[in-house]
């Protein structure tokens, strides 16, 4: 999808460059007309500079003149196999294979509607999409700025599905950015697969009624999707809602094949459901600072089977003693530097280094020594690899 708006962008520069050389020769055009005042009152005759600059003005004229109808042709009458062109162009380079069915805009207001969209890259990640109609409205006054303005982007209708097959780096991408002003996502359904993760965590269904980002910069995408955002659907099924400073997903299971992604404690709770609330604390702060609501509720303990039969007992004692609901608060605090480029949670490690700050949290409110933490799996090397990555403190 980047992609797709640095190629647009790129195509909406010509007639910004076009309007350029406009005011070139108007400028010029008057200084030909002042250099003839100054001639006409002193009564002398054209110099061969003045009449140089006068042909030279005239020639530019003729030559902005053709560039100009060329366009207003080219937006009339080829703007869709001029834009099917350009996008061939983009695929031999980039690899990024964007096909439309029928496409409308104009390319001097920035505009592009496009209908029937798919999109298929290759590039640490295997990307098969399809847009049923995505619209992009373009700020041209603000075209050559060292990120692309994108006044609106609108998709209706995504589907396909997205295979990461090797983890991806950390760092502000290649080439132009960009700036969406505000971004308008409606009727999405994708499956994600995470070939780099764990296999018992790395498929995601993802379904999405309605999002909303404003603003959605590249620079720091992460930041604007925990912060700026209004969205409500359904990621592995489990129902979830944004508003702008906050993420609160309801009612996820305790089951096995629902507690896997909470680490090692997931491994001792069945039945019962699980509240996840995030908060952007300081959005605009170094370091961004994120409060997580934590709230278990109607689980029963089912210690794992093991030779320290003593430990276990020990440990289910002490979640017996919480009762059944059981709400935990703390607090993640990340460096900006590091989230600048990063676009998805799974790049800085934000799941494991949350799901780590769980664990350490209730086996606090537990009671537990050392030897019982260890035992309930804290302080695997994935867990300590994300707490070095990323620094949490307790609230």
């Amino acid at each position: 999808m980047e992609a797709l708006l640095i190629v647009v962008a790129e195509l909406m520069a010509v007639p910004l460059l076009v309007a350029a050389a406009l005011l070139f020769e108007l400028v010029g055009a008057a200084l030909l007309g002042a250099g003839y005042l100054v001639l006409w009152r002193s009564r002398q005759r054209p110099t061969r500079l003045l009449r140089w600059w006068r042909r030279a003005v005239w020639t530019l004229t003729g030559v902005l003149g053709l560039v100009l109808t060329t366009l207003v042709f080219v937006d009339l009458v080829l703007y869709e196999p001029g834009l099917r062109l350009l996008l061939d162009q983009v695929e031999r380079t980039s690899g990024v294979d964007v096909c439309f069915e029928r496409a409308r805009g104009n390319i001097f207001t920035g505009h592009v509607h496009l209908e029937g969209v798919t999109i298929r890259h290759r590039n640490g990640a295997d990307l098969a999409l399809s847009i049923g109609r995505l619209d992009i409205d373009i700020a041209m006054l603000r075209l050559l700025e060292r990120e692309v303005p994108i006044t609106e982007l609108q998709l209706h209708g995504v589907r396909g599905g997205i295979v990461r097959n090797r983890a991806l780096g950390v760092g502000q991408p290649g080439g132009r950015g960009f700036v969406i002003e505000r971004l308008v996502v409606d009727d999405l359904a994708i499956e994600f697969e995470d070939l780099a993760a764990a296999p018992t965590t790395r498929v995601l269904p993802l379904a999405l009624e309605h999002l909303e980002i404003a603003p959605l910069r590249s620079e720091y995408a992460l930041v604007d999707v925990l912060c700026h955002t209004r969205a409500r659907g359904r990621a592995r099924g489990n129902a979830f809602l944004a508003e702008p400073g906050s993420w609160t997903v309801r009612d996820v299971p305790l089951a096995p094949q629902g507690a896997v992604g909470l680490g090692a404690v997931g491994r001792w709770l069945r039945d019962g459901s699980l509240d996840i609330g995030v908060t952007c604390v300081e959005p605009d702060g170094d370091p961004l600072r994120l409060r997580v609501d934590l709230d278990l509720a109607g689980f029963r303990v089912s210690p794992p089977a093991g030779d320290r039969r003593t430990a276990i007992q020990r440990i289910a004692a002490a979640f017996s003693h919480l009762g059944a609901r059981l709400q935990l608060q703390f607090e993640l605090e990340l460096e900006r530097s590091r989230l600048r480029g990063v676009a998805t949670a799974a790049q800085v490690g934000l799941w494991d280094l949350g799901v780590h700050e769980y664990n350490l949290q209730l086996g606090r409110k537990l009671g537990l020594d050392e030897g019982d933490m260890n035992l309930l799996g804290l302080g695997s090397r994935a867990l300590d690899a994300a707490h070095q990555r990323l620094h949490a403190r307790q609230r």
